[in-house]
């Protein structure tokens, strides 16, 4: 039986979601979004599953287009997990659309909890000593549903989201490109390249030895959390300041504040776009 779990991750809290449910279902492959979707079908998978964030109470905008390119089993069992903290939003509704685009539909659908992991604009939050044993029971839960295959309605964006989705969000991802224009290194950067190669949209190139932003950027800060030196750091980009909200108002990176990102997923973990969990790992 082939199974498939394709998941897109920055700071590593979806990375180490999909690593545990593929232990709790026997195993499968893990992909990334950053692969080529003509190269990793999943045609003739039994069991296809997509982990990932919530960014602006949606899926993020580069894991839409790769389930759009993909192409799947129409017929195997079909599982969504999101982590996040606060608001789901659309994202499970996202992916219901794009997969009955294909002929399909959700199986089982059911978020995750997390450390907020947005160093750009709070300190990481529940403390790590409380949210991580409680999304280790989270996932154990979601990962023995997956093993059964059973059928599990996704949660549902709430009526006040909805009404509040386009006069809140919409500001936000109409400047989204601006966004990584508030990225800039120090003189700690050692241009090891770290940064380029976990960004999860391939946004990040390197030239005469320091990173390059390319406005392909959803913010999820993983440049920053596994830059060793530090070095990366952010002021408010001019669009951001314009807009004036409370979040925008929030932008910054004290020295002092933690970089966060799962304490069981490092930078090789992410750079890694393709593994293979056997039974028993």
């Amino acid at each position: 039986m082939k199974k498939i779990i394709y998941y897109f991750s920055g700071t590593g809290n979806s990375l180490y979601t999909a690593g545990k449910i593929a232990e709790a279902i026997g195993g499968a492959e893990l992909i990334s979004a950053r692969c080529n979707a003509k190269d990793v079908s999943a045609k003739d998978a039994d069991v296809i599953g997509f982990v990932c964030p919530v960014y602006e109470w949606d899926v993020p905008g580069t894991f839409k287009e790769f389930i759009k390119a993909i192409t799947i089993n129409t017929n195997a069992y079909i599982f969504m997990v999101t982590t996040y903290i606060a608001v789901l939003g659309k994202s499970f509704e996202t992916v219901e659309m794009l997969l009955e685009e294909k002929g399909t539909r959700l199986d089982y659908g059911r978020a995750v909890r997390c450390v907020a992991s947005q160093c750009i604009a709070y300190p990481p939050f529940p403390p790590e000593k409380i949210m991580i044993p409680y999304m280790e029971k989270q996932i154990r839960r979601v990962g023995k549903e997956i093993s059964r295959r059973k059928k599990r309605n996704y949660p549902r964006m709430s009526p006040l989201t909805r009404r509040r989705f386009n006069k809140v969000m919409e500001p936000y991802l109409a400047i989204e490109n601006e966004y990584d224009k508030g990225f800039y290194t120090d003189d700690r950067c050692k241009g090891c390249g770290i940064c380029e190669k976990v960004c999860p949209t391939r946004n990040i190139t390197i030239e005469n030895k320091y990173p390059k932003w390319n406005h392909r950027c959803h913010g999820c800060n993983a440049c920053v959390v596994y830059c060793p030196t530090k070095a990366i750091q952010f002021k408010t980009p001019q669009a951001y300041k314009e807009l004036d909200t409370i979040i925008c108002r929030m932008l910054r990176l004290p020295e002092k504040r933690k970089r966060y990102h799962h304490p069981n997923i490092k930078a090789k973990d992410l750079m890694n776009d393709r593994k293979e969990i056997k039974p028993g790992e």
